[in-house]
């Protein structure tokens, strides 16, 4: 396996703490916390559902329906602007996980490109960065809404490559999120896991080349690499 020269890395969960966003829906869900990861997986349901019956909606848009989904099987009332307004609130103000600071910024120093994609609208993928403070660590900042497709489709990685002029073989996609790793890897891309609390891989996924606990276990990883060449 060749050493990657892109690196591109998925954003919530896999760079940024989604617990401030637990915290600020569970107040829609009447103080259950634990129906927010329902949340998240019902609204990654639905835009797969949105791209293969021809449709393309907002990222936060199909959240915020999947938020009065989640709502309506335990009789919670929440209408499509409140969810939507809740969810706007909280997706733009979350911190970076305490490795990616300076896991990004050693990665950046020895020359290896930094791309941002996410299924998130280029304006609020944008603000979520800036927020964290780490838009200034990426060569290049995308948004699935520029090709009306979302992960894990083979287009979105193979159109992220051509922005940053990068065969699939000569990237790797850095997610936290095992659909994201086996979409990835089936489009060509090297391909590590990054083992955040509570997630894990899809047992009948695609494996990936890594599958590490940190972002600073990928950077080491890497640099070492990186100098042996």
């Amino acid at each position: 396996m060749a050493l990657p020269k892109v690196l591109i890395f998925d954003i919530n969960e896999t760079l940024l703490d989604m617990t401030h966003m637990k915290q600020g829906l569970a107040p829609v869900l009447n103080g259950d916390e634990s129906l927010v990861d329902l949340w998240f997986a019902t609204l990654l349901h639905h835009s797969l559902v949105d791209i293969a019956s021809g449709q393309f909606h907002d990222f936060i848009d199909i959240g915020a329906s999947a938020l009065v989904m989640v709502a309506h099987t335990k009789n919670i009332e929440v209408s499509q602007s409140k969810a939507k307004q809740t969810i706007k609130k909280y997706i733009t103000a979350l911190p970076p996980h305490s490795d990616v600071k300076p896991a990004l910024s050693s990665l950046k120093k020895k020359g290896f490109t930094l791309v941002a994609l996410s299924n998130s609208s280029i304006k609020g993928l944008e603000a979520q960065l800036q927020f964290a403070e780490i838009d200034h660590l990426f060569d290049h900042i995308l948004s699935t809404e520029s090709i009306f497709t979302y992960k894990p489709y083979a287009k979105v990685y193979h159109w992220a490559c051509k922005q940053v002029k990068a065969l699939p073989s000569e990237a790797m996609m850095i997610a936290a999120h095992g659909w994201d790793v086996s979409g990835a890897k089936a489009a060509g891309l090297q391909t590590t896991f990054i083992e955040r609390p509570g997630k894990a891989m899809y047992p009948l996924g695609l494996p990936p080349d890594f599958s590490l606990s940190t972002l600073t276990e990928l950077a080491n990883t890497l640099i070492s690499e990186y100098q042996n060449l």
